[in-house]
């Protein structure tokens, strides 16, 4: 289904013209309680700790994405300030920043050799691959798959994507220091105030990773209509505030210049009879793939050369 795109006449009724507060003060928001979580942790229960530092670091995530679409400031250099902390530890900032705009050009959504956020990969790839690792795709190709070993498969395919360009493009490895950098500083305040490293890398950086795959898993499909392409998740208030509306994927797709809380307002407006991939939450999805693949490893229609 066809959905009218953005005009100048309708982009006022949407578009932030100054400072998005909302976005500010979550933020501010998630920095205090990391730090209050991380510097008090031996006063809270153990488990608490893990959870609310897991959902702070998706949250996080979730900002970083607002940053790379030009928000919350006018001012790019104070965007890219508040975004700096690798709470996560495992994405280069700017290497995520100009892969994920480059994701952005829908014409490529899912393409194995253009597409860096697309799991599927090209026909002469998988025929080459052994066995144990077609497994291992295809599991991951299920929605347990990829809350279990996604991560480690989003990390090794990273390393090995940067590998080459880490060799010979100075900004390439200015960015990956600029993060290693950033990385130290979370891991000297966590070694400072006494918590475990390997707890936070296991038990808070992983399954946070884990939650922004259960996100993805469903945002992209391989059609052969490009308006097709992303799809739309109905949830409750707590994913939609963790996720920042982004599972109004397609929404976000056709009008990445909006705030995140702009994006169920336009829903509302021009996408709530749209009938092309809705699905009814992540309850649903897992319901559908949770051990069941959604599709093939290999792109049904592109990179079959």
């Amino acid at each position: 289904m066809r959905v009218q795109k953005n005009t100048e006449n309708n982009k006022d009724q949407f578009h932030e013209n100054g400072t998005e507060w909302p976005t500010v003060i979550l933020f501010l928001i998630v920095y205090t309680l990391w730090v209050a979580l991380t510097l008090f942790h031996n006063l809270i229960p153990v488990s608490l700790v893990l959870v609310m530092l897991t959902l702070l670091v998706a949250l996080h995530s979730s900002l970083q994405h607002e940053v790379i679409h030009g928000h919350p400031t006018r001012w790019p250099l104070l965007n890219t300030i508040m975004a700096f902390p690798a709470l996560g530890l495992a994405v280069p900032y700017e290497r995520y920043e100009l892969l994920h705009l480059q994701h952005h050009r829908n014409w490529l959504l899912t393409d194995p050799y253009e597409d860096s956020e697309s799991y599927f990969v090209p026909r002469k790839n998988w025929l080459a691959f052994n066995r144990l690792t077609k497994a291992l795709l295809e599991f991951n190709n299920t929605l347990l798959g990829r809350l279990l070993i996604g991560p480690v498969i989003m990390l090794v395919r990273q390393l090995v994507a940067e590998y080459e360009p880490i060799k010979t493009n100075p900004e390439v490895r200015k960015s990956w220091c600029f993060h290693l950098f950033s990385a130290a500083l979370v891991i000297a305040w966590l070694v400072s105030v006494g918590f475990p490293v390997w707890m936070y890398l296991l038990l808070v950086a992983y399954p946070a990773i884990s939650l922004l795959m259960l996100r993805a898993f469903s945002e992209h499909l391989p059609e052969e209509d490009i308006d097709s392409r992303s799809a739309i998740i109905k949830s409750n208030w707590f994913m939609q505030l963790l996720y920042l509306n982004n599972n109004y994927h397609r929404v976000h797709h056709d009008h990445p210049e909006l705030a995140w809380y702009r994006l169920p307002e336009m829903y509302r407006a021009r996408y709530k009879e749209q009938t092309d991939h809705v699905y009814e939450g992540y309850i649903d999805l897992f319901k559908r793939y949770g051990f069941r693949k959604r599709f093939n490893v290999e792109h049904p229609f592109l990179a079959r050369d």
